[in-house]
């Protein structure tokens, strides 16, 4: 873990709109300081829309942010309206009336009141047209894994267009949902109260994904990269689905993610912490009122597309690896977790053949529900 002044960790996207300070101030940190984290986003999709509000605390006492709760949040167009946010859970808040519906070409911006009297905002910014999801496919490819290791896979990805020349920059998140079939069905000893056998794994990928299309003169990319999926893996054994939500943000919001992504991400890793120093859209309107964070406003496309197997001509795994059984010696594994299939002596010492009892019911650790997203 990245040391630095003070670090806040990021729990979702963010939003952006107008301004009513007369001077904006963007503070340098102190380790001994808490600031606002200010996380929330609109779009031209119907609310509710959500703000996340936090304070920092030193990591290197604490590593985790506290929610701030009462704040007073108002989102404002260019056009005169407005709606109060309401706090649906700690440091939560929410539109409830629907006052305000994201629109392309319009401006929007937050104001926030703490309950110690603490004023923010929001730069406004406007909401650029969409790019839409033209096609989502896979390609097998081999696929490096480490220094000494390949491994073949399938890996998912999108092209994209805009009819409009305002838009510029890009911004995509993904996640991904399988069927998952119990692959031992034949036990007859009841593991949970509510035994299962099909159950729809769900998967977000919460990385840094963003696109500069400014200098492009037809607005269409193309192969840009979503979810893998290995051969040793049983995600295309029965129906996989993909889910891409394509952003089309502002110039100012694409530089806070790059920078957010060149400091964590040189990798492309899970982005969890972020270094307060990197400047967003949000300003107290006094020295004593530290914010970071951002409010994004974006244009939003949506799109899935189930997989199988039969898609590919890689042949894929069609038993999954955390299946295989495991040997514990001496002492018997936890029943919670693991079911015991059988028991031997192996030169006076016990040994117990066991497999994880989700590969009975898939219940334990997967939703039995299809998601959301699912068509």
């Amino acid at each position: 873990m990245r040391k630095s002044k003070i670090k806040f960790i990021i729990l979702s996207f963010f939003f952006t709109l107008i301004y009513s300070c007369t001077e904006k101030f963007y503070p340098e940190i102190d380790t001994d300081v808490s600031i606002l984290v200010v996380d929330g986003r609109i779009t031209n999709e119907s609310g509710p829309y959500e703000v996340r509000l936090f304070r920092t605390v030193d990591l290197i006492s604490v590593d985790t942010l506290n929610p701030e709760t009462g704040a007073k949040i108002i989102l404002n167009d260019d056009i005169g309206n407005s709606e109060l946010f309401q706090e649906i859970r700690p440091g939560v808040y929410q539109t409830v009336y629907n006052i305000i519906k994201g629109e392309v070409g319009q401006t929007y911006w937050i104001e926030i009141e703490t309950t110690e009297g603490e004023m923010y905002e929001s730069t406004p910014e406007k909401m650029p047209p969409p790019f839409e999801i033209e096609s989502i496919y896979g390609k097998e490819e081999e696929v490096i894994i480490n220094a000494s290791e390949k491994q073949n896979a399938v890996k998912i990805y999108f092209d994209a267009k805009a009819n409009n020349t305002d838009a510029n920059y890009i911004r995509w998140e993904y996640r991904e949902s399988y069927e998952w079939r119990s692959p031992e069905n034949s036990n007859s000893e009841k593991i949970t109260e509510n035994p299962s056998k099909v159950c729809y794994p769900v998967t977000s990928f919460p990385v840094v994904n963003i696109y500069d299309a400014s200098n492009l003169s037809s607005k269409f990319i193309s192969q840009q990269s979503t979810s893998t999926i290995y051969t040793n893996e049983v995600k295309l054994l029965y129906n996989y689905l993909i889910d891409i939500t394509l952003l089309s943000t502002t110039q100012t919001n694409y530089e806070f993610w790059e920078k957010t992504k060149s400091v964590n991400f040189s990798e492309g890793a899970l982005y969890d912490i972020t270094p307060a120093n990197i400047e967003g859209n949000v300003s107290g309107c006094d020295e004593e009122c530290k914010a970071i964070g951002y409010f994004e406003v974006s244009s939003v496309s949506r799109t899935t597309k189930f997989f199988h197997e039969n898609d590919f001509t890689l042949e894929f795994a069609n038993y999954p690896k955390e299946c295989e059984t495991i040997e514990f010696r001496m002492y018997p594994p936890n029943p919670a977790k693991f079911h015991i299939l059988r028991t031997k002596i192996v030169d006076g010492v016990s040994v117990f053949i066991a497999r994880r009892n989700e590969c009975y019911e898939c219940n334990i650790v997967h939703p039995v529900n299809k998601p959301s997203f699912w068509p």
